[in-house]
């Protein structure tokens, strides 16, 4: 961090996140784990764990294990649910599952992590309901590869690395595998999730961007693989262009001009090695 910058860095707020960030990786911490991982003195993360707990967002379990409460799950909620995208989306997106009758999952990026904002939810009895605020890998979703397709060639260069270091068993066939698949996202406008996320659920998802014509949010339907054939797939694929389409304009950005879509929703998975690990855990 530049130095002329660092005189308004609270350093015990750094400590107290960073110690959250480390948290929420598992459901259950020993002290001398967290201390390990950290890297902080014993004392230091006392006092911080000790204060979170008081405010609530720590628990103490009777084994002395430590976890974080769902106080975080309602803060996340409430952020999602005041996103201003939802106001300039929401439309477009009940009148997508009112044509096709299938779930419809407005998402923004978080880290490696795709974060559900708003859902539209179809009438069926089988369907997959992602709670507002889960999240799953950027990495191997259909909303994923569309966001990561449409960002400038830095910010997806961080990515990939983030995505290396985070992700256990992930390759360098694999992020060959991905940045070749982005290609076709690019000139088609559409990406897909072939069960790489949920086992007998497909996805497809295209990109919204804002007045500026950068990549902000993803549109995408989840389909259980049981409805899915050649006409529910060509409705999918067009819908969720169109619905994308109109949210970028209510965002002010220019129009986006894609290819004739050569793939489907019926298509086989990708090749993945090893990258099971990266599978969404909600």
């Amino acid at each position: 961090m530049p130095e002329e910058k660092s005189y308004f860095i609270i350093q015990v707020l750094v400590k107290a996140f960073t110690v959250i960030d480390i948290m929420a990786r598992e459901a259950r911490w020993e002290f001398a784990a967290l201390a390990r991982e950290a890297g902080f003195p014993k004392g230091t993360l006392q006092r911080i764990l000790l204060t979170l707990a008081d405010l609530g967002y720590v628990s103490r379990e009777k084994g002395g294990q430590y976890g974080l409460t769902l106080k975080y799950y309602k803060l996340g909620q409430r952020i999602a649910s005041n996103n201003p995208m939802l106001d300039h989306a929401r439309l477009s997106c009940r009148q997508l599952m009112q044509e096709i009758n299938e779930t419809v999952n407005l998402c923004v990026p978080l880290n490696t992590d795709m974060v559900v904002i708003g859902q539209q939810v179809s009438w069926q009895t089988l369907r997959l309901d992602s709670v507002i605020g889960s999240s799953f890998s950027l990495f191997l979703s259909a909303s994923g590869k569309a966001y990561c397709a449409f960002l400038d060639e830095l910010s997806l260069l961080k990515t990939m690395d983030l995505v290396r270091r985070t992700t256990p068993g992930v390759t360098d066939a694999d992020v060959d595998a991905f940045m070749e698949e982005l290609s076709l996202v690019r000139r088609e406008g559409v990406a897909f999730d072939w069960e790489e996320i949920f086992q007998g659920v497909r996805c497809v998802a295209a990109p919204i961007f804002d007045c500026t014509g950068r990549i902000a949010a993803t549109v995408g339907i989840s389909v259980p693989v049981v409805r899915i054939d050649g006409e529910k797939s060509s409705d999918c694929i067009r819908g969720v262009l169109n619905c994308a389409a109109q949210i970028s304009k209510n965002l002010g950005a220019p129009d986006h001009l894609y290819s004739k879509c050569s793939r489907t929703m019926l298509d086989p998975a990708p090749v993945r090695h090893g990258v099971e690990s990266a599978r969404a855990s909600s």
